[in-house]
């Protein structure tokens, strides 16, 4: 009974009303919904679905100024239902209501929103239990699917189409969605994306009803977080584009894709890491993250400074870690991190002495990629004083490209004069952090969040 009512709803991810649009998008993306629930104080919620997501979006930057917390809509109190309800009190309200959101409720708040798809699961389940109550849930199902804002449609295992609403309908004709392609698809087990030719994109998923010996196919328009998603691969690729060409030797591309990075749980009581992940091209993506916090910079006048060098910043980021060489290792596996791993120094070392052997780089880019994975009090005396501002500013972003990389960490910099500021969050509540650096002083300060 528990596991039934669990699957009538689905969790929703939780942004603060702080968040910006870029943790907000994030968060959507990371989930398999199209809303995210905004904390605004205590007992007090709201929500941002795709909607008023790309409505923020297309605010430009008037949006840039706007955090979750504004734009939230109120979820009240008549919006919201205990999961263990009856079914057919749940109907009622969805009626009531013209439609959803409607929201899972307990003393703690918001935990979730209802699924359609699942309650239309249930209705139809109980439709094969009980004789006596069939008329009754032949109106309810009639009613749900009429209201439903996505494709629905029943079938038989012989391809029959016992029920359906107009919007299944349209997208049945146009992409032939019959019973072969039905079978194909639950095989496979993976939802897929048909097109209308208006240009609108619906995720098509199956649900085998075994005890009724039918099948459920529901449709849900996805044309909003799919084309910001297009959006954002093709900026990505942009980006990735822009890189390679500003190589020296095509064959670095190669080289850095061919170094993964490993995500990781770390034991604080024994000192092992077990392996959670493993990011391909993971270098690539790391010295993609580096170049952009360059150009963040970039903006905010940090390069306006004497002692600093866009374009030797730019070539150490590219070639620092070409030298570098990893394990192989596997999901699951649980290791001593200090074994396993070389000294970052070494493949410092190796990488400067290719570049340039190479590339034949200046002394200054040289020094900077030699030095990357040396604390400021391990420099050699020769180490030229006038490196120090690149160097810590090179350091730090060589750490939070890391944490963009393996982690998913979001990054907010604001720079003021030689002073840099920095927010770090993401699930790893270990790493979360404020910190504040001077590039001239090298005066540091970092504080957990």
């Amino acid at each position: 009974m528990e596991d039934s009512i669990r699957e009538r709803y689905v969790d929703l991810p939780v942004v603060s009303p702080d968040a910006n649009l870029k943790e907000v998008a994030q968060t959507l993306l990371d989930s398999e919904g199209t809303m995210v629930v905004v904390s605004k104080s205590e007992n007090v919620y709201g929500y941002i679905d795709t909607k008023v997501l790309l409505k923020w979006f297309l605010m430009g930057e008037e949006g840039a100024k706007l955090k979750a917390g504004d734009l939230a809509i109120l979820i009240r109190d008549e919006d919201r239902l205990e999961s263990s309800v009856d079914i057919e009190n749940i109907v009622e309200k969805v009626v009531k209501n013209k439609g959803l959101p409607l929201f899972v409720s307990d003393e703690k708040g918001v935990k979730g929103r209802f699924s359609l798809e699942s309650l239309m699961d249930e209705i139809i389940r109980s439709y094969g239990e009980e004789k006596g109550k069939r008329l009754n849930v032949e109106h309810l199902i009639k009613v749900v699917i009429d209201m439903v804002p996505f494709g629905i449609a029943l079938y038989s295992v012989n391809g029959k189409i016992l029920q359906k609403n107009k919007i299944a309908q349209q997208i049945i004709d146009e992409n032939l969605v019959d019973l072969a392609k039905i079978k194909k698809m639950a095989k496979d087990n993976h939802p897929k994306v048909l097109t209308l030719n208006n240009g609108t994109h619906y995720r098509m998923c199956i649900n085998n009803l075994q005890e009724v010996d039918n099948i459920l196919v529901t449709f849900t328009d996805i044309t909003t977080e799919y084309e910001m998603l297009q959006k954002l691969r093709n900026s990505q690729k942009e980006v990735e584009t822009a890189f390679s060409i500003m190589l020296p030797d095509q064959r670095l591309e190669q080289r850095l894709k061919s170094i993964v990075e490993y995500m990781d749980e770390y034991d604080d009581n024994t000192g092992m890491i077990k392996i959670t992940g493993i990011i391909k091209n993971g270098c690539f993506k790391h010295v993609i993250n580096m170049l952009k916090l360059i150009a963040d910079a970039f903006k905010q006048g940090l390069m306006e400074l004497p002692g600093m060098d866009k374009n030797a910043l730019v070539q150490a980021t590219i070639l620092h870690d070409i030298g570098k060489v990893q394990p192989s290792l596997k999901i699951g596996d649980i290791v001593n991190p200090k074994e396993v791993f070389e000294k970052g120094y070494l493949h410092a070392f190796r990488s400067a002495d290719l570049s340039k052997e190479l590339y034949n780089i200046d002394t200054n880019i040289y020094y900077l990629i030699k030095y990357h994975h040396h604390i400021e009090n391990e420099l050699p005396s020769d180490f030229p004083k006038f490196l120090l501002p690149m160097y810590r500013f090179f350091r730090l972003i060589d750490g939070l490209s890391a944490g963009i990389t393996r982690r998913g960490s979001n990054i907010s910099m604001r720079i003021r004069d030689t002073r840099i500021f920095v927010k770090e969050e993401s699930n790893f509540p270990l790493y979360n952090q404020k910190l504040e650096m001077d590039v001239y002083t090298g005066f540091l300060d970092s504080k957990k969040l």
